[in-house]
């Protein structure tokens, strides 16, 4: 694979397959049961007024609900977009893990910023944001060649995903989590040098320069 050439990766293909398979269950159920899937897989903590520890496994299931297929499509656009430069550091099950966990991260830090409110949580933002951040290793130019940008790159790097985080928040009028958003994106910085492996075959030509 080179500059020139695109390939989504099978995995990620997959996964988005998935995504699109429950938006469309979501779209053909009445009404009230699509509201009661989004009940019980969405992300909520303080559902009954309080902390709730037995709804945390929603911190997983959200990631694989969205708010409709706009919000679906907008997410999978970045997954095609960046799945092609991340996928080849990292094993299809990582990738799976990394995605999930990074979401799961976003949701939790959601929960964290936003303590006390009750507002159901959907949508893979935040493991699309997680992506975003292995971009700092992956997506810039450092000085040896080998995708290891000083830390003025990565800084650089960061406040500008964090000003498109926080811009699109506000155009959305609140409906975006922007937490979870940086949540997502941290976590995605803090886990991929640890799962990272040399690309396939040496191929270094998967990254962007800035």
């Amino acid at each position: 694979m080179n500059n020139n050439s695109f390939t989504l990766p099978t995995v990620a293909l997959r996964l988005l397959v998935v995504l699109a398979g429950i938006q469309l269950v979501r779209t053909v159920l009445p009404p009230d049961l699509d509201a009661y899937l989004v009940y019980f897989l969405g992300f909520d903590l303080f559902r009954s007024g309080q902390f709730d520890p037995v709804w945390l496994y929603g911190a997983v299931t959200s990631v694989f609900v969205h708010g409709g297929w706009w919000h679906l499509l907008a997410n999978a656009m970045w997954i095609v977009v960046i799945s092609p430069q991340i996928y080849p550091h990292i094993s299809a099950s990582r990738f799976v893990w990394f995605f999930v966990a990074t979401g799961v991260a976003g949701a939790l830090a959601h929960a964290v910023l936003n303590w006390g409110a009750s507002a159901i949580l959907v949508g893979a933002s935040g493991a699309v944001f997680g992506l975003l951040g292995a971009g700092a290793y992956v997506l810039i130019r450092g000085q040896d060649g080998f995708s290891r940008p000083s830390a003025k790159d990565i800084l650089q790097y960061v406040l500008m995903m964090m000003i498109v985080n926080v811009g699109y928040a506000l155009l959305s009028g609140g409906n975006v989590s922007w937490e979870a958003h940086a949540g997502g994106f941290f976590a995605g910085m803090a886990l991929f040098p640890f799962l990272r492996r040399p690309p396939q075959g040496g191929d270094s030509h998967l990254r962007v320069v800035h």
